[in-house]
C-alpha cells in the first residue's frame, strides 16, 4: 500500500485543543504505525516493537480503505468517524477516552493519507457589502422564554427547525436566497438553549435534556406566538423527526411539512463522548458530525456548518439526542398518517437518517419520498444550492 507517513505533520494539529500527550497505533490494511505527540509536536516511531505501549489504536481494513479513498466515496466511508458509526466500533482499542480526545486527529491523519484531492463544489460568491436581507429579533414567549427569532421575504410563512446541538444559522442560505424569499417569508429561531436563545437562568445547575413533547409544544408556541397562518414546517435531523410528529398530530395546523433527514428515531446517535469533563464536547462534535457531510459540499460551507456544532454550549447536543435516540422512537411507532402534505427528503450521505429510514417515515405517514443525490445530512448549510434544486419544486406545489 506505501503510506505517505510524512504527510503526517504538525500542522495536522493545528486548531485542536491542548491537552496532554497521546499515543496512536494506525493501522490501515497491514500496515501499522506508531504515532505519539509530545509536547504538541507529532513524532513518527515506526512499526510498533514487542515492547511498545500505546493508548489507543485505530484500524482500517484495506476494503474500508478501498472505500474511503474512491470518489466520491458509498456513504459512511467519508471520514474516520463515518467509518466508527457505520462500520463498527470495534476498531477503537485501547482507552477510548482517549480515542474521543483525538478523535479530530485521526480524521484528519486519514484525509492527509488518502491519495487524491477529493472533487468538492464551489463555494458561492461572497454577499455584496452592507446589511444581508434577514433581520433578527428577540421573540418572548407566554412563559417567559426568550427565543431569537430570524426572518426574511414576503409570502406564506416558512417556519425553519435547525438539527441537534446547532442553531438557525443553518438556515443563512435560505434567508438570502431570493428564489425562496420571493416566494416565502422565511422564519428560522433559536430552540431554548441553542444559539442566541436562553437556557433557563439555572442551566449551571442542571444537565439538558429533550423530549418530544417539549419540542412540539415550543414549535407550536413559537407558530402562536407569531400569528403564523398554516406555515409550511421545514425541519432537518431532529428537526425533520418533530416535523413527522407534528404533520401526524398537529397537521391541520400546516400547509405542509417538509422534513428533512426525517426519521423515526436513530437511537446510535446518543453517546457518552458528546458530554464528559474529560473530553472537549466542541471538538469531538465536528468530528462526530462531520461525516454526515457530502464529500462534494463546498469548503467553507462545510466548515461553517461545523463551526456551528463547535460554537453551541456543552451538553446541548447530548440532550438533543436524547429526543432523538431514546424518547422518539417509540413515539413515532406509533404515529399514523400525516394530515397535511408531507414530503420525507433524504441526502444519499446520510447515515444518521438513512434513505432506507427517511422511506418507512414516508410510508408509515403517507408522505412522498425525496432522494438527494450526492447530498448530507445538513443539506440548508453544507450545500443550499444543492439543496433548492429539490426542494424548491416541493415548495411550488405546497403552495
Amino acid at each position: 500500500m506505501g503510506l505517505e507517513l510524512h504527510l503526517l505533520t504538525d500542522d495536522l494539529l493545528a486548531g485542536l485543543p491542548p491537552g496532554p500527550d497521546w499515543s496512536l497505533l494506525l493501522q490501515i490494511g497491514a500496515e501499522r504505525h506508531l504515532l505519539r505527540t509530545v509536547g504538541g509536536a507529532l513524532r513518527h516511531e515506526g512499526a510498533p516493537g514487542i515492547n511498545a505501549t500505546w493508548d489507543v489504536g485505530f484500524a482500517v481494513s484495506d476494503a474500508e480503505w478501498a472505500d474511503f479513498c474512491a470518489d466520491p466515496p458509498p456513504r459512511g466511508a467519508t471520514s474516520a468517524q463515518a467509518l466508527v458509526a457505520t462500520r463498527g466500533s470495534e476498531r477503537i482499542t485501547g482507552r477510548r477516552e482517549v480515542w474521543a480526545r483525538i478523535a479530530p486527529a485521526v480524521d484528519r491523519f486519514l484525509e492527509a493519507l488518502r491519495p487524491t484531492d477529493r472533487k468538492r463544489h464551489p463555494d458561492p460568491a461572497p454577499p455584496p457589502p452592507g446589511f444581508g436581507s434577514s433581520v433578527g429579533r428577540y421573540l418572548h414567549l407566554d412563559d417567559g422564554r426568550r427565543i431569537f427569532v430570524e426572518t426574511a421575504g414576503e409570502g406564506p410563512p416558512l417556519l425553519c427547525l435547525h438539527t441537534a446541538g446547532a442553531d438557525s444559522r443553518q438556515f443563512r442560505g435560505l434567508l438570502e436566497d431570493p428564489r425562496v424569499t420571493d416566494h416565502h417569508r422565511v422564519i428560522a429561531f433559536d430552540m431554548p438553549w441553542h444559539g442566541r436563545s436562553d437556557p433557563p437562568d439555572d442551566w449551571q445547575h442542571r444537565r439538558y435534556t429533550f423530549d418530544t413533547a417539549t419540542y412540539a409544544a415550543t414549535v407550536l408556541a413559537v407558530a402562536d406566538a407569531l400569528e403564523l397562518d398554516r406555515p409550511v414546517l421545514l425541519g432537518c435531523s431532529m428537526g425533520g423527526a418533530i416535523a413527522l410528529y407534528l404533520a401526524a398530530e398537529y397537521g391541520e395546523r400546516f400547509r405542509g411539512v417538509c422534513a428533512l433527514e426525517g426519521g423515526l428515531g436513530s437511537p446510535g446517535r446518543f453517546v457518552e463522548w458528546t458530554h464528559r469533563a474529560d473530553v472537549d464536547h466542541s471538538a469531538f462534535l465536528t468530528s462526530w458530525v462531520g461525516g454526515l457531510i457530502a464529500p462534494a459540499s463546498p469548503a467553507g460551507r462545510r466548515a461553517q456548518t461545523l463551526w456551528g456544532y463547535a460554537s453551541n454550549g456543552p451538553g446541548v447536543y447530548q440532550g438533543d439526542t436524547a429526543f432523538y435516540s431514546i424518547d422518539f422512537p417509540p413515539i413515532a411507532a406509533a404515529l399514523g398518517r400525516a394530515s397535511c402534505p408531507l414530503y420525507v427528503f433524504s441526502g444519499e450521505y446520510d447515515y444518521s437518517a438513512t434513505t432506507e429510514m427517511s422511506r418507512r417515515a414516508a410510508e408509515q405517514l403517507g408522505g412522498e419520498l425525496v432522494v438527494m443525490t450526492g447530498r448530507g445530512h445538513f443539506p440548508m448549510s453544507e450545500d443550499p444550492e444543492g439543496l433548492l434544486e429539490y426542494l424548491m419544486p416541493v415548495l411550488e406545489k405546497i403552495r
